[in-house]
């Protein structure tokens, strides 16, 4: 269950949800959309991850729209394109004042670049963007590691991590001991 603690997340217009390749972080972005629309927020789900290893939101779309939630993706002709160009209806609904936009973006130089060109709509003070980070997989098994991750996606994308998500597993053979040292080496982060 999301607990949306301290409730200063939610005194951000955008909340941008970026991680390394099976970080967790369509996983999450999905779950935080789900969460506040539940409370009654109206929020809209962006779909900008443009590098495609494990699931996009794009993946789910079908299963997703069962919920009422709104999601903006590319257009279904250019889905299959891993192109960090994305349509000019994109711009206009993240310019629309009405309720909470979740950004789901790549983690890699790539797709952390891709949303750079939107930073005269998503400000800073107007945004909080997630790191999340999965100490299990490539590039952020250790504290050098995140940190040259977080350094790579701040200056590729031109805005500033806010927070770090823990979400250090191995799926089903996730123990006690993988979660504890994963917490350590986030703590040691922040």
């Amino acid at each position: 269950m999301i607990e949306f603690e301290p409730k200063n997340l939610l005194d951000k217009e955008f909340q941008i949800f970026i991680g390394r390749i099976g970080s967790g972080k369509t996983e999450i972005s999905i779950n935080f959309a789900m969460k506040l629309k539940e409370e009654g927020y109206k929020v809209v789900l962006f779909d900008m991850d443009i590098v495609k290893p494990y699931i996009r939101i794009r993946d789910v779309m079908e299963e997703l729209t069962k919920y009422n939630l709104e999601i903006v993706s590319p257009p279904e002709a250019t889905r299959a394109i891993d192109l960090p160009i994305f349509p000019k209806f994109i711009i206009g609904r993240l310019m629309n004042k009405d309720g909470y936009k979740i950004l789901d973006v790549g983690g890699d130089p790539y797709g952390a670049g891709s949303i750079a060109q939107f930073r005269d709509v998503i400000k800073e003070g107007l945004y909080n963007l997630f790191f999340i980070v999965n100490t299990r997989r490539p590039e952020t098994s250790n504290l050098r590691e995140i940190i040259k991750a977080i350094s790579m996606i701040q200056d590729a994308s031109r805005m500033k991590v806010t927070h770090l998500v823990f979400n250090t597993n191995l799926r089903w053979e996730t123990t006690k001991d993988i979660i504890m040292e994963g917490l350590n080496v986030v703590k040691e982060v922040s």
